[in-house]
């Protein structure tokens, strides 16, 4: 079988998947914000592309636990809170495509986020990267972005109620949320983007 390393890629499309739901919280506040009352718009247009950056998440994260294609156990500390994430975006697009609530599938991303801030204390202690900040760092803000997910997600149900009803503690939230989503996936885009060049040379 020829060497394949999909490192590179699938640390972008975590990137990728971070900042599309990013632009989606970020339109439905400024929807929010000018006073409209239909948010749906706005999480139907990403339905498509979450659905298809989570798909590929899913099959090349399974893939990659099924063949290992990274160094040792590397592979189950990075494929396994991948595969969960790709399946919380799709859990995420599947609820926009249908139209239901999304307080499960945000429940679902709690739960992923605190398996992924053990995975990263667990990976950066014994020290299995050569960059363990970077591997902390990525793990920590993706785990905490994750278990935020859930209040983001109670907000999204709720916000028309908001207006008759404001509670000031949810713009905090969806502001931390926003900041630790955007570093998560600045980060992976900044490990990925550094990884091409020694995996295109490692390549045959």
């Amino acid at each position: 079988m020829p060497f394949i390393d999909n490192l590179a890629y699938s640390l972008f499309s975590l990137g990728f998947a971070g900042l599309l739901l990013l632009y989606i919280v970020t339109s439905m506040y400024l929807a929010y914000r000018k006073g409209q009352k239909d948010y749906s718009q706005h999480l139907e247009s990403a339905g498509i592309p979450l659905l298809l950056v989570g798909a590929y998440i899913v099959i090349a994260g399974f893939w990659g636990q099924i063949t290992w294609p990274l160094p040792g156990s590397y592979n189950i500390l990075f494929y396994d809170p991948f595969v969960t994430f790709g399946l919380l975006i799709l859990a995420f697009a599947l609820c926009i495509r249908y139209g239901v609530r999304l307080e499960y599938a945000g429940f679902f991303g709690m739960l992923a986020g605190i398996m992924t801030l053990i995975y990263g204390a667990e990976g950066y202690s014994i020290g299995l990267t050569s960059a363990p900040l970077a591997l902390l760092a990525l793990f920590a803000c993706f785990g905490i972005a994750g278990v935020l997910s859930y209040p983001v997600a109670l907000i999204a149900d709720r916000l028309p109620g908001f207006k008759k009803n404001p509670w000031p503690g949810w713009t905090a939230i969806l502001a931390i949320f926003w900041i630790f989503l955007l570093a998560a996936s600045l980060i992976a885009g900044y490990i990925g983007a550094s990884a091409i060049s020694t995996h295109l040379i490692t390549a045959p």
